[in-house]
């Protein structure tokens, strides 16, 4: 062996281990610039920035250290196969771990609302992307892109209006078996449960938010608010219009409460009360722009987005008040109440379960065997019917929670 060779392969030697000294420096540089990718320091864990980094660096290293030749890299300062293969795996690991620290952060995000419920769930295909959730006595009716549900409690999925565009809002009047559906255009009436009659236009002029005020009809319109009575004798349905008053601004959402027979209108900030009559009792400005409100006994639920759910004391429909306020969720689509029970539907989050019993809210846990939430509402039976948007499913699901045992940390 002659002076060269060995002054050569002692400088390959050096070139690598310089390579390899390199590769542990950046990745310690990697690692101090971003040291928890998000993680606050009482987050979930989730650690598949190592998993990821280490798959990169093999993934990509290996491949190169088994292809890559000492022979034919020129005289460049890492054209040795050791070299080569140390940037290699450097470059693929440092990738991987960039892909990890996101799906880290993504996990974070979804976890941050509270600890997952541990529950069973009965799922019932739709056939249609679901929007909003209507629940009725023996079922519920669900409408999205592609027309109307009816969903009976035993599981079985009637189809309705499937023909018909542009569907605002549906509302159901159990005692004369009507589904109404509102468009721009008109109102149109199925029957609940006859699967062969056909929808019938019942009112011209259309509307937007619909909502049962004891049995009578509430429509919002794009100026004016209506009060219509319902009649049907066999298959011909007349509607009367019994109220109307002037609105002023766009509603966004209706809920009638039978604690004190009280209609509430949703329009965007603003939430105001009428009597049975169509009179207006009071309003209140709300600190955000809601999208939704249900009733529940005395207290209303108004989902407001990006600004939580606000809860609401209504024992004065003349002077309703915000008593708490939820952010636990990136964004509220919709709310509802069961007693001391608050449950949000959160989209890619799920549904949290907050208790609302004492003078702050309190996580309970979050449903999350869903995709998308859009829609949740509570049953008589306390059941909660679950609209999953991307899966295209209702889950039927008792989410009662009694105790820590039943929450997965």
């Amino acid at each position: 062996m002659t002076s060269s060779s060995i002054h050569a392969g002692c400088l390959g030697r050096a070139r690598f281990r310089r390579s390899l000294l390199l590769a542990l420096a950046l990745s310690i540089a990697l690692v101090a610039v971003f040291p928890a990718s998000g993680l606050g320091q009482e987050a979930p864990k989730s650690h598949k920035k190592w998993y990821f980094g280490v798959g990169g660096a093999l993934l990509v290293g290996v491949p190169v250290y088994l292809f890559a030749s000492d022979r034919g890299l020129g005289n460049s300062a890492c054209s040795s196969q050791g070299c080569v293969t140390a940037v290699a795996a450097l470059i693929g690991g440092a990738m991987g771990f960039l892909i990890g620290s996101e799906k880290d952060r993504s996990y974070v995000r979804r976890m941050a609302a509270g600890p997952t419920l541990d529950y069973e769930y009965r799922g019932v295909p739709l056939d249609l992307v679901p929007d909003r959730i209507t629940k009725f006595p023996g079922g519920a009716a669900v409408v999205g892109v592609g027309g109307v549900r009816v969903v009976m409690d035993d599981g079985t999925v009637r189809p309705r209006g499937s023909g018909v565009r542009g569907i605002d809002d549906i509302a159901v009047i159990s005692d004369l078996d009507l589904l109404v559906l509102s468009t721009y255009s008109n109102l149109i009436a199925f029957s609940v449960y006859d699967d062969s009659a056909q929808g019938r236009v019942i009112d011209e002029r259309g509307g937007g938010a619909l909502e049962v005020f004891q049995s009578d009809l509430a429509v919002a319109g794009q100026d004016s608010l209506r009060l219509l009575q319902l009649r049907r004798d066999g298959t011909d349905v007349d509607a009367e219009t019994l109220a109307q008053v002037a609105s002023s601004g766009f509603v966004t959402d209706m809920a009638y409460s039978g604690f004190g027979r009280i209609g509430w209108v949703l329009m965007e900030n603003r939430l105001a009360s009428y009597n049975a009559s169509f009179e207006k009792i009071g309003e209140i400005e709300l600190p955000a722009t809601g999208h939704a409100v249900r009733a529940r006994g005395s207290r209303l639920a108004v989902a407001a987005g990006t600004n939580g759910v606000f809860v609401m004391d209504v024992r004065d429909p003349a002077a309703p008040r915000v008593v708490q306020r939820y952010t636990g969720v990136k964004f509220a689509y919709a709310a509802d109440l069961d007693g001391d029970r608050l449950y949000v539907a959160a989209g890619p989050e799920g549904v949290a379960v907050v208790d609302i019993g004492g003078d702050e809210p309190k996580v309970i846990g979050v449903a999350r065997r869903t995709k998308f939430a859009s829609d949740v509402i509570i049953s008589g039976t306390g059941e909660a019917w679950i609209l999953d948007r991307e899966a295209q499913t209702v889950q039927i699901v008792d989410l009662g929670v009694e105790n820590a045992d039943d929450v997965d940390r």
